[in-house]
């Protein structure tokens, strides 16, 4: 069965990966939640998609050099450009408000503002969810291949997943050769809607279609084809419409 996962914390509806939207997502129960990670400098885990702060804040500059008091002193951006009164959350701020909820966590590690990874995020990452007893609910993941491989070396018990899309893949020689070379080492592969369109029938060929997750999926007829396709899950900044058009295909 498709199941939905909030991409971002549902940045179609809430600002993007805000604690308004990862309450929201949290007390609606989708089955899972998505969002990103950076390491600052001062070792704070910081809860926003971006290695700078101009898309979705009011600062300027990379994540990696905030002050835990730079931090709460911004304020995030919500779907519209607006400020809301809302600061960049810290992980274990996220964290606080997911733990209740039987929500999987979808942990995306990101690369610093050069394209390279933090030293020490995953490790740092793994023992906070640990010391919270969430591993089995958590799963962590990356386009970085060598990411993924020290997943699976510095944190074994958790689920891994690689993103990929068309530039992505064609870097790696092809969607072929990257499910060929991650064959064992991921969960779920994670392929944006465009290239998992243009090569469905080799993808599926080569690994089960519910051991894969589709995104961003946001226009209706978008959702509708995805649902029919059976993913492991489709991944949308709207998921509230996805339970919609689910209800829609599958009437009580």
């Amino acid at each position: 069965m498709v199941k939905i996962m909030a991409h971002r914390g549902a940045r179609n509806l809430w600002a993007e990966n805000s604690a308004l939207g990862f309450r929201e997502t949290a007390r609606r129960g989708f089955e899972a939640v998505e969002f990103d990670l950076h390491l600052s400098d001062a070792g704070e885990l910081l809860v926003i998609h971006d290695a700078t702060l101009e898309r979705t804040t009011d600062g300027a500059g990379p994540v990696r050099a905030l002050r835990p008091d730079e931090r709460k002193a911004l304020r995030l951006r919500d779907e519209d450009g607006a400020l809301i009164d809302e600061g960049v959350p810290s992980f274990d701020e996220v964290l606080d408000i997911l733990e209740p909820h039987p929500v999987a966590l979808y942990v995306e590690l990101k690369a610093d503002i050069e394209g390279q990874p933090y030293p020490g995020m995953v490790g740092l990452v793994a023992e906070t969810l640990r010391r919270r007893g969430l591993e089995s609910r958590s799963v962590l993941h990356s386009f970085d291949i060598s990411v993924v491989h020290e997943i699976r070396d510095v944190a074994p018990d958790f689920g891994r997943l690689i993103s990929v899309n068309l530039e992505w893949a064609e870097r790696q020689g092809g969607i072929a050769a990257l499910l060929r070379e991650v064959e064992g080492l991921v969960d779920v592969v994670g392929i944006h809607h465009e290239l998992y369109e243009a090569e469905f029938e080799q993808i599926r060929r080569l690994r089960p279609v519910e051991a894969t997750s589709v995104w961003t999926v946001n226009e209706p007829e978008l959702i509708r084809r995805w649902i029919a396709r059976g993913p492991g899950f489709v991944v949308s900044d709207n998921p509230v419409l996805v339970r919609e058009l689910m209800a829609e295909s599958c009437p009580a």
